[in-house]
């Protein structure tokens, strides 16, 4: 049995969540996050941010606007799933974009969490969220020691890396707190230098400019930023994949690659020509499926353009007897790279 001291719960609800997978998870109060208010505020009025992020800004920063019993807060981190690298040619995805949506699965792990704290006799009531909430997880991340944030923008917890999705798991009960842990990105500047955008180590992150945003941005892509993407279809993972902090786990990615691995990699002619069937079955289950076919096929395209593959041609005088997708339209007309 469960003692009634929140101290314990604490240990408990740790040992519960590393045994469902996450992991680490620390705890922090329910106390807005200083100063993030106005360094949102700010960000907004630049036109750094993007339409993905919570227009309420009061929202994102405390957890008592969200749910007004909140008293404390447990943040949590999953891992990625390894992954197979893509082989030359395809279409590149980003780690959190294969496999089974992150989302789902972090969902069902946080309900067997919840199960297991009302089976003990959990004295209290709590909420989630899982990266689609209006609250920063990165900033309440920070402040509960799970990690620090890189200059790449990326919370690193210490001995992992980044290669993590957040929850964050609201109570109204105030858990015994972690403390903060120190930046140790040092001198190192290799995401910097690595960034295919150039976006990083300014005094705003120009979240907008960002590749792994313009792969999934409705807006149509200067003639720059298509070539820019290069062959990514959805997400970018380069300045993680060079950050000394998560070498040891590309290390054990690499090691630990079988046939149930899910892979990076996509056939471009196929993602191009999607059918509503083949993106329900082969898109739509993971965390690349939200934002619909048609930025797929989108970046498919500017893929197979770019690298001046011939079956672009093919594939397109064979659709100019049927139907090419509205979302090319904008690229055809500029006739760009042809």
């Amino acid at each position: 049995m469960v003692s009634d001291g929140l101290g314990d719960w604490k240990k408990d609800i740790t040992k519960w969540a590393l045994d469902l997978g996450f992991v680490a998870i620390r705890f922090t109060t329910a106390e807005p996050i200083a100063g993030l208010e106005h360094f949102l505020q700010t960000r907004f009025e630049q036109g750094m941010s993007t339409p993905f992020e919570h227009k309420e800004i009061r929202q994102r920063v405390d957890p008592k606007t969200v749910w007004q019993d909140c008293r404390g807060m447990a943040v949590l981190a999953y891992p990625l799933p390894h992954t197979v690298a893509p082989d030359k040619g395809e279409g590149v995805l980003a780690r959190s974009a294969v496999g089974e949506d992150y989302h789902r699965v972090i969902n069902q792990r946080l309900k067997e969490l919840n199960k297991r704290m009302v089976i003990h006799h959990w004295p209290g009531e709590l909420r989630w969220q899982v990266d689609t909430g209006p609250l920063v997880e990165r900033a309440f991340a920070v402040r509960a020691g799970l990690g620090w944030i890189g200059r790449n923008q990326q919370l690193i917890i210490p001995g992992y890396g980044s290669f993590v999705c957040l929850a964050l798991l609201l109570l109204d009960r105030e858990i015994p707190i972690d403390d903060t842990i120190s930046n140790l990105c040092g001198n190192c500047q290799k995401c910097e230098q690595a960034c295919p955008a150039q976006i990083l180590g300014k005094e705003f992150f120009a979240a907008r400019n960002c590749y792994s945003y313009l792969t999934q941005s409705k807006e149509v892509l200067t003639m720059a930023e298509g070539k820019g993407l290069g062959a990514r279809i959805f997400g970018c993972d380069t300045c993680q994949e060079v950050c000394p902090h998560n070498q040891p786990w590309i290390q054990e990615e690499l090691k630990d690659l079988s046939p149930a691995s899910p892979k990076r990699g996509v056939d471009l002619l196929n993602t191009l020509s999607l059918t509503k069937g083949e993106f329900k079955n082969d898109f739509f289950p993971t965390a690349a499926g939200w934002r619909g076919k048609g930025i797929l096929q989108r970046n498919a395209f500017l893929a197979m353009r770019h690298a001046q593959d011939a079956r672009l041609n093919l594939w397109l005088t064979i659709r100019e007897k049927s139907k090419i997708p509205s979302i090319l339209t904008p690229y055809l007309e500029r006739n760009e790279e042809r």
